[in-house]
């Protein structure tokens, strides 16, 4: 027995259905201000946050050689190695168009087709899951819906490669599934197979949340349905293991000597224990709870709607709690797995409304090393949610299979909840982040192939620790000049990573300012100079040409040409 169930097939509805699902997710994804970002040559929403990053990793991509690791990006942070892997820049669908990239647009971003592809996606399997709970094909719409309007969901959009929720959509599917036989078992299996694949050159945070419960599926078929023998589901988590530790080596994700994080900040990025039903803002209706400074990254809220249902169910729950009981017994290793990584979301420092309650410091410590890779661990509280919202519309529908159409009506108005209850609609604010940010200068078009490499000084290496890095660029210098190297086919000292080597970031850093105070400037390179730094630049026996060109110090050492020529003109740097 597993979760209740009303199901009988809605007949000829049921290939269309998950169509339709999917045609609601990119609806939504429309509704709350997202149309303008399907477009891929469209950049005009993407300079700002981390998505500027992640095309600006694609971007650089696109035209570095292949290499080891695979997605290697040498122009961006040179001398220093970085991947689309740490840019965050979804490194499957990098390498995917890769091949094709003499042919494609020389602006063009992907962050916003994925985006709408994951709305569509979230709405496939949500009409997925409610087939295994209800015959409706209203009541298997209308829950669809309340998964693509997760506020979770939205609230992600910010990090792309982060919102392949319907991923973990998927693997509560393959857990709920009816297995008739070992044969069925195994194309379960293989269906987790591919999710594994598709999770590690994503984001290894999803991996993580995949993996989990492919344990708790392999569990299942072996200990308690026995489809599986346990040498079978050990072979193949076996393989699963072997594959995704392939895929993060050849992405670079391990054994390139970057650093797995600082050990302390683990448990500060966390889950609260009300995640999910602390609207943090998304609420029009509901007040927000206190939370602690990190704990957006735990964001959790289920949803005013969810809510609202669950609230429902709380009247007379004794219709309900001996079905649920036994749900969650038949579930038990899908129920085990999810609770371990909500554990992992509340971290070592559990809190009720930002006030620690508990530390597991101690508990944690022998494990900080590994931990540490998993800072951000409050984005672990998403299964769980997703398995209550799975829980409340499941028990919802069986309450009222008698009378079906009761069940229709409270999940259409926890539909209708959940849309007006949402910001969004109404601001559509959710995807401004500004205009890509393009120098505007006309010298710049006088930079010619002569010059190879852009350098601010100092590096403007976004999420490193060094001093020698510290700066007065402003937040996107990086990106700036990031796109000014990729248009000119330049390498660039700067840029955001996930993962640093931070000695080799200081010992670079270090090595540039020497060679600055000693005088050693190359000719080939454009310096873009810091608000502190200027003195350097400007001794006369350095014998630079400095300009001011969109509000930077501009110098170069080369003795001619027509870029050199063209800062000549433009306004000198105030003394």
């Amino acid at each position: 027995m597993s979760l209740p169930r009303v199901g009988a097939p809605a007949g000829g509805w049921d290939r269309l259905l998950p169509w339709l699902g999917a045609a609601l997710g990119v609806l939504w994804f429309v509704a709350v201000g997202g149309g303008p970002t399907i477009n891929p040559t469209n950049l005009d929403w993407a300079g700002g946050g981390d998505v500027s990053q992640h095309v600006l990793g694609w971007l650089h991509f696109r035209n570095a050689p292949w290499g080891f690791p695979l997605g290697r990006t040498p122009s961006l942070m040179h001398p220093l190695t970085v991947t689309v892997g740490f840019t965050d820049s979804n490194p499957w669908v990098a390498i995917a168009l890769k091949p094709f990239s003499r042919w494609l647009p020389q602006d063009l971003q992907y962050v916003g087709p994925w985006l709408a592809l994951c709305f569509a996606l979230q709405g496939w399997m949500g009409v997925k899951l409610m087939e295994l709970l209800s015959p409706g094909v209203p009541q298997r719409l209308l829950g669809a819906a309340l998964f693509v309007l997760s506020p979770v969901l939205l609230f992600r959009v910010g990090h792309d490669t982060l919102c392949a929720h319907w991923m973990i959509l998927a693997m509560v599917w393959l857990h709920l599934r009816p297995r008739a036989d070992s044969r069925a078992a195994w194309r379960g299996v293989g269906l987790a197979f591919a999710l594994n694949v598709l999770a590690a050159g994503i984001h290894p945070y999803l991996e993580v949340m995949v993996f989990t419960l492919t344990v708790s599926l392999l569990f299942m078929e072996a200990r308690v349905e026995r489809h599986l023998s346990w040498g079978s589901a050990g072979a193949a988590l076996a393989g699963v293991l072997v594959s995704v530790g392939m895929i993060f080596v050849v992405l670079g994700y391990v054994g390139q000597g970057v650093s797995m994080g600082a050990s302390s900040g683990f448990g500060f990025f966390s889950a609260d224990l009300l995640a999910l039903v602390n609207p943090m803002g998304w609420s029009r209706l509901l007040p927000s709870l206190p939370h602690g400074e990190g704990q957006y990254e735990g964001f959790g809220y289920l949803g005013t709607g969810s809510l609202a249902l669950a609230g429902v169910l709380l009247w007379r729950p004794s219709s309900w709690w001996p079905q649920a009981k036994a749900a969650v017994k038949a579930q038990a290793p899908l129920v085990l797995a999810v609770l371990a990584l909500a554990l992992l979301a509340f971290s070592s420092v559990v809190t009720v409304t930002g006030e620690t309650v508990l530390t597991l410091r101690g508990v944690a410590r022998p494990f900080l090393p590994l931990l540490a890779a998993l800072r951000s661990s409050g984005r672990f509280i998403w299964p769980l949610g997703y398995l209550v919202l799975t829980g409340i519309l499941a028990h919802v529908v069986w309450r009222w299979r008698q009378r079906p159409r009761v069940a229709t009506a409270l999940l259409l108005g926890a539909v209708l909840l959940q849309v007006v209850d949402t910001q969004d609609v109404w601001k559509r604010d959710r995807f401004g982040g500004g205009a890509w940010p393009r120098l505007q200068a006309p010298e710049w078009e006088y930079v010619d192939p002569f010059y190879r490499h852009i350098v601010l000084f100092p590096p403007a290496i976004h999420g490193s620790e060094m001093p020698c890095v510290e700066g007065t660029f402003p937040a996107n210098a990086y990106v700036r000049f990031g796109d000014l190297a990729y248009r000119k086919g330049m390498t660039t000292n700067s840029a955001y990573s996930a993962r640093l080597d931070e000695p080799k970031v200081q010992a670079v850093c270090e090595a540039l300012r020497a060679d600055i105070r000693s005088g050693r400037f190359a000719e080939d390179t454009l310096y873009v100079v810091g608000e502190r730094e200027r003195e350097a630049f400007q001794r006369p026996e350095a014998g630079l040409t400095c300009g001011e060109l969109d509000g930077y110090r501009v110098c170069v050492a080369a003795k001619e040409g027509r870029f050199r020529e063209a800062l000549m003109r433009a306004p000198a740097p105030a003394r």
